[in-house]
């Protein structure tokens, strides 16, 4: 068998187990995903605040470029380039200032020019600088002879074509310029005349390392690296992969990873992928160039701050269990050594021993529950010490009363017997007279039920009468009612119609206005045809007046067209106008002449109905009255009778209660006997366990 100090230990640490284990796995749960959606957030904004950064760089040398196109712009005179080729080598002179300014505070440029479209002007005009790097001094270079290629020759002049064709600026793809080995991207502008007509481009190649080695600076995480792809998911730059790699063919796991970079949806989003049997996370931000910057770090560093809170919660959780055992082993003690104390107490209670304890006093100044109930078996024993010395003095008064009682009860065992046999006498002729009053009062409550069916009836009919005379005066009311209604309906309907047909005659005055339409139309086409002439007479500097004269002819017979076409739908608007006259009248005179006439005839039955409800209420309340007297009298008949039945019954019962009781009183006298000879045994058994106390 467990001890209370075990049970205390063991609910102790339970407790404490379950509870570890339930904040545990909360905290552990709640830790984890907190911790991993905190590191995805912190990839997401790291991605975020590069390519926002990356974005800032692409569109200052957007803003410069187009600055640059529009300060060209304003000063070139189109309609001189195309006429005449020399113009183009004149206006670069002028300009090649500008160029050389934008060119110098233009960020991470390494050449900057303006070409012109070859149609119109000398194959090789135009004017392009150059340096070898960011840190050098421009040069100016001739410029590529557009005569010595073809347009579809990409590789030599798709920088010029491309750009034209698309119609709009665009950033070209990343290419090594051999002649300086720097790999560059261009971000040209085409220009193009009022009409649509291409003049040239203007542009600037830009150092693509100043981007890339930005790229190459993020360190996210411990292992985490970023690269750039085009959008069909091309690698454009990347530490580890050759440029122009396609992301779908390294590996059959990296099709999906292609598929994401190309849904334009999943932008900002935290993706999962496997490569090589390692899980990874990717989040990807579109650039303005059009390429992409992606962010790649493996699943175990993003949940690696997740398994460290795991490792820190379970060994807080084992130092706790270890800290409430001990503390468990030591309350379990203090709380059952004086438990055991008062096991004591109580097994010597037990053995009906009620002297003093050694540890009892200090038992009792404990101030907590064991205190309480040391208190509380210490009132008890004193207590029992008290009864016990009661008990002694009780049973010697006992013994001493049960005597004289014994001689009391045998004197009542014989009056009790010669009570019992006159009761029975008297007690046999009431019964008889009982007998003879419920057969009359039997009889009188017949016709009492036969009264109070008479009187319900009646009560019933008078019911009734109230009904119909309420139905009737609501018929009547109805009716007067609904006469009053049609009385006003007929005179707001005349006032109604009387004012519609008056109103239908507006109609004709359509037919008034389409005839004067149709003059200011005929004047209109005769002055448009003397238009027509004037223009004709005034030749080329009249024609456009013409057209116009012409569309004001057009116009006046299209008005013609429509006033006949009016004309023919007021005719079908003046017979509809006339059947609904003709109509209003047909209803007017139905509700004079029959609708009124009926409903007088049924006002005046409504009040000959209320007349007749008036009589009938009246009989019936007068047959009410006389059953209800009726009713009375018998019911004072069927009291009486009562009266005496009740008399007689109580009587009856009276004397049968009195020699019930003088029987049983003479049965209990023989019980009480037998009671007191019982009490006798009981008040000796009483003595011997008085005794056995030690006090």
């Amino acid at each position: 068998m467990k001890t209370i100090r075990m049970k205390i230990i063991s609910v102790i640490m339970l407790c404490s187990l379950l509870t570890a284990a339930i904040i545990g796995v909360l905290a552990l749960a709640n830790s984890t995903n907190m911790e991993g959606d905190n590191a995805k957030q912190k990839m997401k904004l790291w991605a975020q605040m590069e390519s926002a950064e990356l974005n800032d760089r692409i569109t200052k040398i957007e803003q410069s470029v187009n600055t640059l196109s529009d300060i060209l712009m304003e000063q070139f005179d189109s309609k001189a380039f195309f006429k005449d080729k020399k113009y183009a080598d004149d206006y670069t002179e002028r300009i090649t200032k500008i160029i050389d300014v934008f060119g110098e505070r233009t960020d991470s440029t390494i050449t900057a020019y303006i070409r012109y479209n070859p149609q119109y002007s000398n194959p090789t005009s135009g004017y392009f600088i150059t340096r070898s790097s960011v840190e050098a001094e421009f040069e100016t270079v001739p410029p590529t002879d557009f005569s010595m290629y073809d347009e579809d020759d990409a590789e030599h002049v798709g920088w010029y074509y491309i750009p034209v064709k698309a119609g709009e600026a665009i950033w070209m793809a990343p290419y090594l310029n051999a002649n300086i080995n720097v790999y560059m991207i261009s971000y040209v502008i085409p220009l193009f005349a009022e009409d649509g007509t291409s003049i040239g481009i203007v542009g600037m190649d830009i150092d693509f390392s100043q981007l890339t080695e930005q790229v190459d600076a993020l360190e996210n995480f411990e292992t985490g690296y970023a690269f750039l792809t085009d959008e069909s998911g091309t690698v454009v730059h990347s530490k580890s992969l050759d440029i122009g790699t396609d992301i779908s063919t390294l590996d059959d796991t990296l099709s999906g990873v292609a598929q994401m970079l190309s849904d334009e949806q999943q932008q900002g989003e935290n993706l999962s992928y496997t490569y090589q049997e390692r899980n990874k996370q990717l989040v990807y931000y579109n650039l303005k160039n059009g390429m992409k910057l992606v962010l790649v770090v493996p699943d175990k560093e993003i949940y690696a701050g997740a398994n460290r809170l795991v490792v820190i919660v379970l060994t807080t959780i084992a130092i706790a269990l270890v800290f409430s055992g001990i503390v468990g082993i030591i309350i379990g003690s203090n709380i059952s050594r004086p438990i055991k104390q008062l096991t004591a107490v109580i097994g010597q209670t037990a053995k009906l021993n009620f002297r003093a304890t050694e540890f009892g006093a200090r038992l009792r100044r404990q101030k907590d529950e064991i205190g309480v109930m040391a208190n509380e078996i210490h009132s008890m024993r004193k207590v029992l010490r008290e009864m016990m010395g009661n008990l002694d003095q009780a049973g010697q008064t006992i013994l001493d009363n049960v005597n004289n009682l014994n001689e009391i009860m045998d004197k009542n065992r014989s009056d009790a017997q010669e009570n019992s046999a006159a009761t029975q006498e008297i007690a046999a002729g009431i019964q008889e007279a009982n007998a003879n009053t419920a057969n009359i009062l039997q009889s009188i409550e017949e016709v009492k039920n036969s009264s109070g069916n008479i009187h319900r009836m009646a009560q019933k009919g008078e019911e009734d009468s109230i009904q119909i005379h309420q139905r009737a005066d609501e018929m009547e009311k109805l009716s007067r009612q609904s006469r009053d209604k049609t009385d006003e309906m007929y005179a707001v309907m005349k006032q109604k119609s009387d004012i519609a047909i008056e109103q239908s005659k507006a109609v004709n005055r359509i037919n008034e206005l389409t005839e004067d339409i149709k003059n200011i139309s005929s004047q209109t086409n005769l002055l448009a045809l003397n238009a027509s002439i004037e223009a004709a007479r005034a030749g080329d500097a009249g024609r456009g007046f013409a057209v116009v004269a012409s569309e004001i002819g057009d116009l006046a017979s299209q008005t013609l067209h429509t006033v006949d076409n009016i004309n023919g739908i007021v005719g079908e608007v003046n017979k509809a106008v006339s059947n609904m006259t003709d109509c209003i009248i047909t209803v007017m005179g139905f509700l004079e002449g029959t609708v009124l006439g009926d409903y007088e005839l049924f006002s005046k039955s409504g009040e000959q109905y209320l007349s007749d409800a008036d009589d009938f209420k009246q009989v019936m309340g007068q047959t009410k009255e006389a059953i209800g007297i009726l009713e009375r009298y018998i019911t004072q008949i069927v009291g009486a009778v009562e009266d005496i039945n009740e008399m007689v019954t109580q009587s009856a019962g009276g004397i049968n209660i009195i020699a019930e009781k003088s029987s049983e009183t003479e049965e209990n006298t023989i019980e009480g006997c037998t009671r007191l000879q019982e009490c006798m045994q009981s008040i000796d058994e009483l003595k011997q366990i008085v005794n056995q106390f030690q006090l």
